[in-house]
């Protein structure tokens, strides 16, 4: 049995209150439409990390999922394309990577770089209407490479493309979140105006 002490009540309750009183609010569970049904992440590439990343986001969010590998009802056949239909879909369109130098030394060797990252992405509702046009997320990082320690570069680059990853997922959550409660919001005021 765990004995009651007042010194760690009044710290809790004094942290609670400065958090509320600057407008703190916990955040609520991702808003998806409720007739939206189980969701199926599809990507053009079967290996992809960010849709893995967002199916397990998702699934975490309490949103069914729709598995679409090889062998399951949905893709029996590996050799034939995903059949949707009937399933709301989170189709990443494309996802693209890119190095761009910003700073040379002067031999012409890249000093630093710019690591890009864009993902195309719409939702559609399970009869295929598009919920949620088509959005583009870019995100940029700049990092440091040594033209002599290219082992160090390579190292740095793998813990950036691994952050921008999780970056891009908060963000197509965040994205298709904002969406959604907006129109969810509009849909609230229609049906209250007399």
């Amino acid at each position: 049995m765990t004995k009651f002490t007042p010194k760690l009540v009044v710290p809790a309750i004094v942290a609670v209150l400065m958090l509320s009183a600057c407008g703190f609010k916990p955040r609520s569970a991702l808003v998806l439409p409720d007739d939206l049904g189980p969701v199926l992440v599809a990507s053009q590439d079967p290996n992809s990390r960010l849709a893995d990343a967002l199916e397990r986001r998702l699934a975490a969010a309490g949103i069914p999922l729709k598995d679409a590998e090889a062998g399951s009802p949905l893709n029996p056949d590996p050799r034939k394309p995903v059949d949707y239909t009937g399933n709301a879909v989170l189709d990443l369109k494309t996802e693209r990577w890119g190095d761009l130098p910003i700073a040379l030394d002067s031999q012409g060797r890249a000093q630093e770089n710019s690591l890009r990252y864009a993902v195309v992405f719409e939702v559609r509702d399970a009869d295929g209407k598009v919920t949620l046009p088509e959005q583009t997320i870019e995100l940029s990082r700049d990092y440091v490479a040594s033209p002599t320690n290219s082992i160090g570069t390579e190292g740095e680059r793998e813990v950036l493309v691994r952050e921008m990853q999780r970056d891009m997922v908060s963000s197509i959550l965040l994205r298709i979140d904002t969406v959604y409660r907006r129109i969810q919001a509009e849909s609230a005021q229609a049906k209250a105006k007399p």
